[in-house]
């Protein structure tokens, strides 16, 4: 089955805040013994978001399959154990604590929420585990809620932000509106868009928020209209970017701009619900499936043959990113030892599937780089073309002095 099609009914029910759910029992895989190096994997098994859950959990598992069957780590093979959650904070600390004084794990991946990880950064010392982060983005994770056992492969929200903004001299559009959803990402969002416009010399004309949830947006577009802006800087998500872009079409609000930049609005697995309506439509892009860096190459060519032609996406590669992050402490510590695994990422720079990264000893965010993405008909059916690349060093904000390792 097409990672579109598959991803549909969960991208559809999906927002920020939204709820799912009761979690299910937890399960293990991979190779066990008492030897082994056991990692939890935490994702969502039901509800909105379990079909990112799965997507996930199969990821970690591609990489436990991979790492062991090229004989392990240090000699010892690594075990997955498969514990499951709602999405909500206090069933995944219930999950994390399950397994690692029932389970033995040492280390834990797959939390998906920025708020499930939020919480779990506060009990990791405690814990004595680390925790690997693919999906949570907001800032706060490598800011006030940061902790010396967390680690974050995928970008900050800054991060992608600071991505787009580096090409928006480049894009067509003078005067520029911003629809933004009404939460802290939406806002900061706007809040560096409105920076970067100014310095490309270009003027935002309208600044508006919807809440989420939001499936009525006709007062939002009669306001964008009246704007005269003939440039769209969109942070919509889930149900409510789909509803935003359809009842755009319906106003023919797109064929007014010059550019359409979305944050998020636009994904892969998107495509088929929003159509031929988004070609032309700029994104952000935290994935570039089509890099010809050969640790990607030999990535989407060995997912590929064992998932029936899918291609991976952003969720399946940065989860399998994260474990790669962990596997290369691991080897370098010599140990599964928490405490000398952390001490042994500190700085640690590695080759990846996303090219070279490094693990910034400030924050324990990895420095890697955001593309910029427009939507194009790839043979008959919707794909990214890559249209700019920002490298890591480059679009990494300073570590926050709120952040305490």
């Amino acid at each position: 089955m097409a990672v579109q099609s598959k991803l549909l009914p969960a991208l559809t029910a999906l927002v920020i805040c939204g709820s799912v759910a009761a979690c299910g029992t937890p399960g293990s895989g991979g190779a066990g013994g008492s030897d082994a190096i056991k990692v939890a994997v935490i994702p969502p098994s039901s509800g909105a978001l379990a079909q990112f859950g799965s997507d996930a959990a199969e990821a970690w598992k591609f990489a436990v399959d991979e790492v062991n069957a090229a004989g392990g780590i240090n000699g010892k093979k690594v075990q997955m154990i498969r514990a499951d959650t709602d999405a909500t904070a206090a069933t995944t600390l219930r999950a994390a604590r399950s397994a690692v004084t029932q389970d033995g794990a040492k280390f834990i991946g797959g939390v998906m929420t920025s708020t499930e990880n939020g919480a779990l950064n506060a009990q990791l010392k405690g814990l004595n585990v680390l925790s690997f982060n693919s999906l949570g983005k907001d800032d706060s994770l490598t800011g006030k809620d940061c902790n010396a056992n967390a680690f974050r492969a995928v970008q900050s929200t800054t991060m992608d932000m600071n991505a787009l903004a580096a090409t928006l001299a480049q894009l067509p559009g003078d005067r520029w509106a911003v629809q933004a959803v009404d939460y802290s990402t939406g806002h900061t969002s706007a809040d560096i868009f409105r920076e970067a416009a100014r310095k490309a010399g270009k003027q935002v004309v309208l600044e508006q928020f919807a809440p989420l949830n939001t499936t009525e947006f006709g007062t939002y577009i009669s306001k964008l209209v009246a704007s005269n802006a003939d440039a769209l800087f969109a942070v919509e998500y889930g149900a409510d970017g789909i509803a935003f872009v359809n009842q755009a079409e319906q106003f023919k609000l797109n064929e007014r701009f010059k550019t359409v930049l979305g944050f998020n609005m636009v994904s892969e697995p998107l495509f088929p619900a929003l159509g031929d309506k988004i070609a032309g439509f700029y994104n952000n892009l935290g994935y570039d499936v089509n890099s010809t860096d050969p640790k990607n190459t030999a990535f989407v060519r060995e997912w590929t043959d064992k998932h029936a032609g899918a291609k991976p996406y952003y969720v399946e590669a940065d989860s399998y990113l994260a474990a790669q992050m962990l596997f290369e402490g691991i080897r370098k510590a010599g140990t599964d030892d928490p405490a000398a695994v952390r001490k042994a990422l500190q700085d640690l720079s590695f080759d990846s599937i996303v090219g070279p990264v490094t693990v910034r000893g400030g924050d324990h965010q990895l420095i890697r780089p955001s593309y910029v993405g427009k939507v194009v008909d790839s043979g008959g059916h919707l794909a990214f073309e890559k249209v700019a690349e920002a490298p890591g060093a480059a679009i990494t904000p300073p570590v926050s002095p709120e952040c305490k390792l």
